[in-house]
């Protein structure tokens, strides 16, 4: 179960419905597909873990956090979010491979490190693996949506574990569906 633990003062806050009704929404989700989840939220923020069992095992957490920076010189109302969605499955077969975001030096070790490959149509990733395969295609028709709009952290299939985590404060149930209907990697 997701809690409130704002003080009476949050209550009234606009953030605080926000993430109140974005925290029970997700609890009637994975409460409809059979798992549990617990967690709190407040005006600033809210940290939930969650559990699906069907068809297959995923474990899932959400977390935002809104802070000021503390310094009497600024204003007040300059603040920094962070938002942080993980999808985590095991048991996966595959090779394993990391999908993350492009960084400057990445073009050099391109050169080195023949790991290092491109991704059709997703200018801001880069794909690190022993070679590409139809597995990879298949999540990256998937997560199409969250790619091109650079939402995706990074993607790693490690251990037999497939991670997916996302910097955004939405649901994306529907991807999620799809992702959970289908065995990905082969």
């Amino acid at each position: 179960m997701i809690e409130s633990n704002a003080s009476p003062s949050e209550l009234s806050s606009p953030f605080y419905e926000a993430n109140k009704e974005f925290c029970l929404t997700l609890e009637n989700f994975v409460k409809e597909n059979d798992g549990v989840i617990e967690g709190k939220y407040n005006s600033w923020s809210y940290s939930i873990i969650g559990k699906i069992n069907t068809p297959r095992e995923w474990i899932l957490k959400y977390k935002k956090s809104t802070f000021t920076s503390g310094n009497l010189l600024f204003s007040s109302k300059t603040q920094n979010l962070h938002v942080a969605s993980i999808w985590k499955t095991h048991q996966i077969k595959g090779g394993e491979f990391i999908i993350r975001k492009k960084r400057l030096k990445d073009s050099i070790f391109k050169i080195f490190n023949l790991k290092f490959k491109k991704i059709a149509n997703f200018k801001k990733y880069v794909l690190i693996a022993e070679k590409k395969s139809i597995s990879i295609s298949d999540l990256t028709t998937i997560l199409r949506t969250l790619l091109m709009s650079g939402e995706v952290y990074q993607i790693s299939n490690h251990s037999k574990e497939l991670v997916i985590e996302l910097r955004t404060d939405k649901h994306y149930f529907d991807i999620f569906k799809k992702l959970n209907d289908r065995i990905i990697i082969d």
